[in-house]
């Protein structure tokens, strides 16, 4: 919706929106044109730990994220500049998951060790984790984009899970994700 259609009262972002704004952010709270928005923070809007959120000098709350507020940078407020008509957000690129007749062919899995027993659980006992599953992983999920993440771990973990067991594709997740 246009910044010029809002009701004057009316936050800029609602908490159901498509935008991913941090929870303190002056557009949950306010609308369009009565916060500015800088590139990134600055020394000229500090953080203001009392209340959690960032305020210039003249006491007008900033949004340090643009990217996320979905407004260019702008002194909306503290210079009383018009805010822009916002065309529609694009969803951000996401790689197909492969077809399964992409996928490699599964691998005949070796024999099941015996499960542990619970003495064995309670101090501790893993599933084995096999060095190529964690190569594999580390592999995918170092070439994946930081904001893609969560889609590279599920593709990742569909991929392994065509040659290893599950309960070490999840141990391997686990272990790769946790820095192991």
């Amino acid at each position: 919706m246009p910044a010029d259609d809002m009701p004057a009262d009316e936050p800029f972002i609602d908490d159901d929106g498509d935008h991913d704004v941090c929870w303190f952010c002056p557009a949950l709270r306010y609308p369009a044109g009565r916060f500015d928005v800088y590139r990134r923070p600055s020394r000229d809007a500090p953080f203001d730990p009392a209340t959690g959120f960032r305020y210039t000098a003249a006491g007008v709350p900033v949004c340090v994220h643009p990217g996320k507020v979905g407004l260019p940078a702008a002194r909306y407020a503290s210079k009383r500049l018009p805010v822009p008509a916002l065309a529609p957000r694009p969803a951000p690129p996401r790689a197909p998951l492969p077809h399964p007749d992409a996928l490699p062919p599964r691998r005949t899995p070796s024999p099941r060790p015996a499960e542990p027993d619970d003495a064995a659980i309670l101090a501790g006992a893993r599933p084995q984790v096999p060095e190529e599953l964690l190569a594999l992983l580390r592999g995918r999920l170092r070439q994946a984009d930081p904001d893609q993440l969560q889609e590279a771990v599920a593709e990742a973990e569909l991929t392994a899970c065509h040659s290893f067991p599950v309960d070490a594709v999840v141990a391997a997740i686990r272990q790769v994700l946790s820095g192991g």
